[in-house]
């Protein structure tokens, strides 16, 4: 799992826009603030596990289905629509390459309704769009 979440945020930092803007976490200052800038925050998910194992236990190298949930935070709206554009045109379709593993390409999964809407945070003074990205990564075949 960590080592897809490491191409993942690899590929997504490659381009100039995104590089250095990419976090795990919401970024705040040393008084605990948030930081006012334009970046994305990745958050990973637990896998589902589906190797179609009717009688068998699920173990750690299973065929694994991956969610990512990226949020875009910027200053002001067309700084969110610079990023989401950026991660957009960066991820979707994207194979990522894993040792041992094969991925398939990313994709944003249809059946999420939170897709895709920005919000903005007053308090913080911060505009934010949530976007899923999901794809399956299975074992190399022996």
């Amino acid at each position: 799992m960590r080592a897809e979440f490491a191409a993942f945020k690899a590929a997504l930092s490659e381009p100039s826009v995104l590089s250095g803007k990419v976090e795990t976490t919401v970024r705040v200052t040393t008084n605990n603030e948030l930081v006012r800038a334009n970046y994305v925050i990745v958050f990973p998910s637990v896998p589902v596990l589906n190797d179609a194992r009717y009688t068998a236990l699920q173990d750690r190298d299973s065929t694994r289905e991956l969610e990512y949930d990226v949020r875009v935070v910027a200053v002001d709206a067309d700084g969110v629509l610079l990023l989401a554009d950026a991660v957009m045109g960066q991820m979707l379709g994207r194979v990522l390459t894993v040792a041992g593993r094969v991925c398939d390409p990313i994709r944003m999964p249809q059946d999420n309704v939170e897709e895709g809407a920005v919000s903005f945070d007053s308090k913080a003074r911060l505009f934010m769009l949530d976007m899923t990205l999901r794809f399956t990564s299975r074992r190399v075949a022996s």
